[in-house]
């Protein structure tokens, strides 16, 4: 495969990638709507936090129930439905979601303007030091946001925290092409001044 080719494929993936989130962001937001237009429809669905084991990574979940102030108050038997869901939690953590979409987006866009510029030779410019900063930046935003999860019920939460290395070792991976594309602009400067 040529060096245009492989770029190509990659500006055309990055595209792909582009769309698909701004589908899935259009398809929550709506979801997100009709959820708030018609709350019986997921009143008794249950809410269920759940972690992927990883090699690179540590979780734990907590979740709590409790009862009334009242003596003779039980435990609900379903404390996570979407209908006991607080208001305040179910926006915060839609919110979250698209703030998260848009990095992911902003990380993708920013990567396919590295990649057209490599595509015409432009590959070591300041400019692309820059951006390869802001893609660090833009990964350590998303890891913050997706590390931690409340969701508050009417008589329990559930609490997700997760840390995992591998948006870790992305964000290094970031800042240290940063750093080859500014001692590559700065390579071609002085060759330029040979010449």
């Amino acid at each position: 495969m040529t060096k245009s080719t492989l770029l190509n494929t990659a500006i055309w993936v990055t595209r792909l990638l582009k769309i698909i989130l701004v589908i899935a962001a259009i398809g929550i937001t709506s979801l997100f709507v009709y959820s708030q237009i018609d709350k019986d429809t997921f009143a008794d669905e249950e809410i269920v936090l759940k972690t992927n084991p990883s090699y690179l990574g540590v979780s734990t979940i907590i979740s709590d129930v409790w009862k009334g102030d009242t003596k003779d108050a039980k435990y609900d038997s379903k404390p996570y439905t979407f209908g006991k869901l607080k208001t305040v939690s179910l926006y915060i953590n839609y919110f979250k979601v698209i703030i998260v979409a848009v990095l992911m987006f902003l990380i993708l866009r920013t990567f396919e303007t590295i990649m057209l510029s490599v595509k015409t030779l432009h590959t070591f410019s300041s400019r692309n030091a820059k951006l390869f900063r802001k893609i660090g930046i833009y990964i350590i935003v998303v890891t913050i946001l997706i590390s931690y999860t409340v969701l508050r019920f009417e008589s329990g939460s559930q609490i997700i925290a997760h840390l995992s290395l591998t948006p870790v070792i992305y964000m290094l991976l970031a800042f240290v092409m940063a750093e080859i594309f500014k001692e590559g602009e700065n390579l071609r400067a002085e060759n330029d001044l040979t010449i």
